[in-house]
């Protein structure tokens, strides 16, 4: 087994590589692509340099094999173990019994993706939820990592075994077109949830393709064991309606493949920009990144196996969608089902995910609709924060315990009270106040980070704070409870005291006074004055309040504001639902 080492890949190889290859005859690109593999020189590049994984697949991905119908299926599968769990493993054995059996108890978030798809593709949710969930999904058999070996070498960063390899290609080799049906693949998503989580609830989130085969799986699955259905860019519900002219080709195209892969070839003449990206990706400035990510997944997939989906694909009718809307817990007395769609999506329209939700009301059964503004149908590749922070809040909304909120404040009970000697030893290393905020072309911050001050502290108390930093005119405190210290002992500092709840996601309550509160103490400031905020360490609540300041008071990015926080009081905001509550806010 050997380790690939990839070329480094920015926006400048790549615009002078798809120079190269645009400047290329028909005739001299057709000869390549003949020799390649049915690859450009520049798709090869591209291959061959950039992943198709990504590193939290890479760190919790298996290959495992399963009895399903009779025959082995060997396929990549993800599991992240809930943090209280490698909590336990890593800092206290001794956990709460009661703790244990109440993350047992929880559901598993599950992904499943879609034609042509992979779990990567779900990467900043993944991140997300594997801080407050065990997390699973798998790659579909001949997608992701489930795929076989080609002549045609493919990057990725997961590596498995040559034996895991073997049995992989093996198993893959044997099946047949009517393996790869939706009722097929449904079902063996049932014998996997069966086979490793025999008793547990399941929350489904899924994309495309995946949202119908999470529908077939509902129906599978014994009652009371789906909490929950996140439906991400669905398509339309039976009939399929076809034109004719497409069912001749998709015909033609699967009694010679080599035919369909001429046409994959020419639908990505144009690289980056080509219509095979095109049709997946909301154009932007700047937006190199995700077209070339996107196009990688398009080169991933095989064209044998991208016709024996597509060819076995069966849509469900809307008895089918009713059916299992009502297998889902509770789905009849509060919504249990979120329907996410891109204005911009080219592939599913919006007007799909209307047509299914007008389907669920008709029939009683309640649901969210959301419109993601400025998306195509890789709706997490256009807007990944403001997606992962729509569906968050939805899961969370739930009150299933699937939170990091419900996850930090089990662990602050189990670390006991914040002054005790590990939590002292972590407030020691924080740093103690940041550095001015400052971007360019945008007004400095008048806001500061700071750590909570302690009285008995020979140097972070509030007297000695108060000499070694003329700079700071007021100090907002925004913990949660009585302070470590005594404001009285101020004697030019204003203290002012702004109660919010720690580990919480502030409400757009609390962040509207909180501004005006900083807006009031900031318009009596003279030039290198500044206003220090602190929580208890001044990370991540203290970083969410600062930034709101930035962007509403004085015009700054999210990405700006979060950066220069970072680069400030390093690290910055830490906790990632902090960091997509602020871009959900936004619209960013």
């Amino acid at each position: 087994m050997t380790v690939d080492t990839p070329l480094i890949i920015n926006e400048e190889t790549l615009e002078e590589l798809q120079k190269q290859d645009d400047s290329l005859s028909k005739l001299v690109r057709l000869k390549k692509m003949y020799h390649n593999g049915f690859y450009s020189d520049f798709e090869l590049t591209i291959l061959r340099s950039k992943p198709n994984d990504c590193p939290i697949v890479q760190k919790y991905s298996k290959i495992e094999s399963f009895n399903h119908c009779g025959k082995s299926v060997t396929l990549n599968t993800f599991f992240s173990e809930h943090p209280l769990r490698e909590y336990q493993k890593r800092n206290d054995p001794n956990l709460q019994h009661d703790i244990l059996e109440k993350i047992e108890s929880l559901p598993v978030l599950v992904f499943i993706h879609g034609l042509g798809g992979q779990l990567s593709q779900f990467e900043p949710i993944l991140q997300e939820f594997r801080n407050c969930a065990d997390v699973f999904g798998v790659d579909l058999p001949g997608f992701g990592n489930s795929k076989v070996s080609t002549k045609t070498h493919k990057f990725r960063l997961t590596q498995y075994t040559d034996e895991e390899l073997a049995r992989l290609e093996q198993d893959t080799k044997k099946l047949v077109p009517e393996d790869y049906t939706s009722e097929n693949i449904a079902g063996l998503l049932n014998t996997i949830l069966s086979t490793k989580f025999p008793n547990r609830r399941f929350i489904l989130i899924a994309h495309s393709m995946g949202t119908h085969l999470a529908t077939r799986l509902i129906s599978l699955l014994p009652e009371n064991k789906v909490e929950s259905l996140v439906m991400i860019s669905p398509p339309k519900l039976a009939p399929m309606n076809l034109p004719r002219a497409l069912k001749m080709a998709l015909g033609v195209f699967t009694y010679l493949p080599r035919l369909f892969d001429v046409y994959r070839f020419v639908d990505r003449v144009g690289g980056l920009y080509s219509p095979s990206v095109n049709k997946f990706i909301y154009p932007e400035n700047n937006d190199w990144l995700k077209r070339a990510t996107q196009f990688r997944w398009n080169l991933d997939t095989e064209s044998e196996t991208f016709l024996n989906y597509l060819n076995g694909f069966h849509l469900v009718t809307s008895a089918e969608l009713v059916a299992a809307a009502k297998n889902i817990i509770n789905s009849t007395s509060e919504p249990r089902i979120l329907i996410c769609c891109g204005d911009a999506d080219s592939v599913t329209p919006y007007h799909a995910s209307e047509a299914i939700s007008r389907e669920l009301e008709s029939n009683g059964i309640l649901f969210k609709l959301e419109k993601i503004d400025r998306a195509n149908h890789s709706v997490f590749l256009d807007r990944p924060h403001y997606l992962t922070g729509v569906i968050y809040q939805f899961v969370e909304s739930l009150q299933l315990n699937v939170s990091c909120t419900w996850v930090l404040q089990v662990k602050a009970q189990i670390s006991g009270d914040k002054w005790g000697l590990k939590n002292k030893e972590k407030w020691d290393r924080v740093v103690t106040i940041s550095a001015p905020l400052r971007v360019s072309g945008k007004p400095e911050a008048p806001l500061l980070g700071m750590k909570t001050l302690r009285q008995t502290d020979e140097v972070h108390n509030p007297s000695v704070f108060e000499k070694d930093h003329p700079e700071v005119m007021a100090i907002i405190d925004i913990g949660s409870d009585t302070p470590a210290y005594d404001p009285a002992d101020f004697k030019r500092i204003r203290y002012v005291k702004f109660k919010t709840e720690s580990k919480v996601t502030p409400d757009n309550v609390t962040i509207v006074k909180f501004i005006a509160v900083a807006h009031e103490i900031a318009s009596e400031l003279s030039s290198g004055q500044y206003i220090g905020v602190h929580c208890h360490y001044g990370q991540n609540r203290t970083g969410f309040f600062i930034c709101c300041y930035l962007v509403e008071k004085l015009g700054w990015t999210v990405k700006e504001a979060l950066n220069a926080f970072e680069a400030a009081k390093p690290p910055g905001i830490r906790h990632e639902h902090f960091k997509n509550a602020l871009y959900l806010r936004y619209g960013e």
